[in-house]
């Protein structure tokens, strides 16, 4: 279970509805709110002003919610004595693990331990509907790369229509989730039924000129209301 996940179980219940009350009020499924919760599914900053106004709770911006599944995998690791990764003792070669507090289960420690310094940013394809990867990054100052750590992800790169800005097919763009257009950028976006990776530049207020590059110079003129923005890719990690 995330941590946005909990938060939202623990409203629901101090609230007194069941999954089913909770989805019927935000027009989802019971299954939509019960993979919310357990970390399984995205969440849009849009649906969780929803959630919030239904909950009377302001929850603030969310990202992307990793597993119980990697969560776990994670905790596994990171259980390997290190001896940067763990503040505290050294004995001889071997780092003092720290003791779990009576009833606190041994894994939580290290999740704590370890969640202020390392961050695990998950890695989607287009569908963003399921891990397909993650990567261990730092966290300096509660972010990551400079942006909020709930926000970071991984975008795994499915085509070669931004070949001509040297981002090709198989490349990760590290990327940053956003509900809007800031700036002038590289941005994954939604449109005409599909989602893509698109140079961005504001035209007017209620224009936007989409460029692509595939061997050839291609622009699209679109209206802001027909577009929805997802992330923007702020770092490339090129394939060699």
């Amino acid at each position: 279970m995330s941590r946005i996940g909990q938060e939202i179980n623990k409203l629901r219940l101090q609230k007194g509805l069941s999954p089913k009350q909770l989805a019927r009020t935000l027009g989802v499924s019971e299954s939509f709110i019960l993979d919310i919760e357990s970390g399984k599914k995205i969440i849009s900053d849009d649906m969780i002003g929803r959630v919030s106004k239904a909950l009377d709770f302001e929850l603030g911006p969310v990202g992307l919610f990793a597993s119980e599944d990697l969560n776990r995998e994670q905790a596994e690791q990171e259980r390997t004595p290190r001896t940067t990764a763990v503040s505290g003792r050294i004995a001889g070669n071997q780092a003092v693990q720290p003791k779990a507090p009576q009833n606190q289960p041994v894994n939580q420690v290290w999740d704590d331990a370890f969640g202020n310094i390392l961050k695990t940013v998950p890695v989607y394809d287009y569908r963003m509907d399921k891990l397909i990867d993650k990567k261990l990054l730092p966290i300096e100052k509660n972010k990551v790369e400079g942006f909020q750590k709930e926000k970071v992800f991984y975008l795994n790169i499915e085509d070669s229509d931004m070949s001509g800005f040297r981002i090709f097919n198989g490349d990760r763009a590290l990327s940053v989730l956003t509900g809007e257009i800031d700036s002038d950028g590289i941005y994954f976006i939604e449109y005409n039924g599909t989602r893509a990776v698109r140079q961005v530049k504001r035209l007017q207020a209620d224009k936007l000129l989409l460029i692509s590059n595939k061997g050839t110079l291609v622009t699209e003129t679109i209206n802001t209301k027909n577009i929805r923005v997802i992330a923007r890719l702020v770092k490339l990690e090129i394939t060699l």
